[in-house]
């Protein structure tokens, strides 16, 4: 297992892949935007206090796991995997997670998520979002070896002992 750690800062680098990557076709522009706000919101909120590696590595593992055949084949899909409660769904017709219950822990934490539009960490979500959601992730390496999981280092996941070790980077360890 590696540990990767960013020498420099890589935003000007993400501005200009975000701008190599180019716009979504305009046929595809509704799912890309769909898309793209659900990428941004699990690297912010999965991610937001990593370095731009961490949020790439985040994104890499949402991309390993639309292209798993084990889950869901969109990125949306892949990101709000998990049970819903069933009474929301019938008696309010709203779709609310069941807390801690989720493959991606922001989304069914209870918590009210909300960004700082201002900060660093939104404009660098939005970034590796926008790069990765318009296929410039072909043009950089996938920092987790092709991991489908993470945990933060603070925490052990039963799965963790299936699974193999690939990088940690920061406080995230990544699995395959």
């Amino acid at each position: 297992m590696q540990f990767v750690k960013p020498y420099l800062t890589l935003t000007p680098f993400l501005l200009l892949l975000a701008f190599c990557a180019g716009p979504a076709p305009a046929q595809d522009k509704v799912h890309f935007n769909e898309q793209h706000i659900c990428m941004k919101e699990a690297i912010y909120f999965e991610a937001g206090n990593q370095p731009v590696v961490g949020k790439f590595a985040v994104a890499y593992v949402i991309l390993n796991r639309v292209s798993h055949k084990q889950y869901p084949n969109t990125i949306c899909s892949v990101v709000h995997q998990g049970p819903i409660s069933k009474w929301h769904k019938k008696e309010l017709g709203k779709i609310v997670p069941i807390k801690n219950k989720c493959q991606f822990s922001y989304w069914c934490d209870g918590k009210s998520e909300s960004f700082v539009e201002q900060s660093t960490s939104y404009r660098e979500s939005v970034a590796v979002a926008e790069i990765i959601v318009g296929g410039g992730y072909k043009l950089i390496f996938d920092p987790t070896e092709g991991a489908t999981h993470y945990h933060a280092t603070y925490v052990t996941p039963s799965w963790s002992k299936h699974m193999k070790k690939t990088v940690l980077i920061e406080d995230h360890v990544f699995y395959k």
